[in-house]
């Protein structure tokens, strides 16, 4: 049996942020992306605990962590990152973000590098000055790739069952998955659907307008993973190569025929290249 603890823990301005750990070993915190919340690790976290203590955790507003200040984004991800270290006593962690979550692990390594073994950035620039958003080609603020569609705003209270995206569609995970397994596509659906967040284009706006300074990028010799998926149309390969560049000690692998959710379409071929990367990075530190 794999041990596992699961609670709230509350930060300094009194919200609750609901995380979880897994498995015994070294440290390796996963922090999710836009579309999803701690569950959408679900092909990840018994992987991984096998060897690791895996620890996930619900940003503001998403899943089960409570935003009733409304500071979200990536300050306050950050903030809530060294917490989380903090609660579970880590000394050095491997840290994985995917897409928005790349904010809060980018910025959690430029603010303690010293209790980061290694960093991967799964289909995201984290925040690296590399053209995202608009001058990458994406869309405007106002209408992101992971919005919902303008004709069909989200539920409140009260409202009654409206138009939504068809069964299984959703633009973070493209066109492969929903056709060979609907019933997992479904599930990442779902998934993006959970908490009390805001909108979608407020957050691509903030995520758009938050970057970290290119000095302090080059001062970070953390090894560094970037991964990304062929087929990805808001975090394009040629996007990630160039924010590689900013970073003195990264490597880009990309993988073929996929889009920007490949953890979840793929699961197999990314946990094997990301614990693959995370067994060279140990080698690595202990050279």
């Amino acid at each position: 049996m794999i041990e596992r603890t699961e609670g709230f823990l509350s930060v300094a301005d009194g919200e609750q942020i609901w995380c979880e750990s897994a498995g015994t070993g070294p440290d390796l915190i996963l922090s999710h992306g836009l579309g999803g919340n701690a569950a959408v690790w679900y092909q990840q976290l018994p992987f991984f605990a096998q060897n690791y203590r895996v620890i996930t955790w619900d940003h503001r507003g998403f899943g089960r962590s409570t935003n009733t200040t409304g500071t979200h984004g990536p300050e306050s991800s950050v903030s809530d990152l060294l917490a989380i270290l903090d609660h579970f006593e880590v000394e050095n962690a491997h840290l994985v973000g995917q897409s928005m979550g790349g904010w809060a692990t980018l910025g959690t390594a430029l603010a303690a590098p010293d209790r980061v073994a290694s960093i991967v950035l799964a289909c995201t620039t984290g925040g690296i000055p590399a053209g995202f958003g608009a001058q990458a080609g994406a869309p405007a603020a106002s209408d992101p790739p992971t919005s919902r569609p303008r004709a069909t705003p989200g539920p409140t209270a009260g409202s009654g069952p409206h138009a939504a995206r068809p069964l299984g569609e959703h633009p973070a995970l493209g066109e492969r998955l929903p056709s060979l397994d609907p019933a997992r596509a479904y599930l990442y659906q779902a998934l993006g659907s959970f908490g009390a967040r805001p909108d979608d284009s407020e957050f691509f706006r903030i995520l758009t307008n938050h970057s970290f300074d290119p000095d302090d990028l080059r001062t970070l010799d953390i090894p560094t993973l970037l991964i990304a998926g062929e087929l990805d149309t808001l975090m394009t390969p040629k996007l990630i190569r160039r924010a590689a560049e900013y970073l003195p000690n990264a490597a880009v692998i990309e993988l073929a025929g996929r889009g920007h959710s490949p953890y979840f379409e793929d699961p197999d071929a990314w946990n094997t290249v990301v614990a693959t990367f995370l067994t060279h990075a140990t080698a690595q530190a202990a050279a």
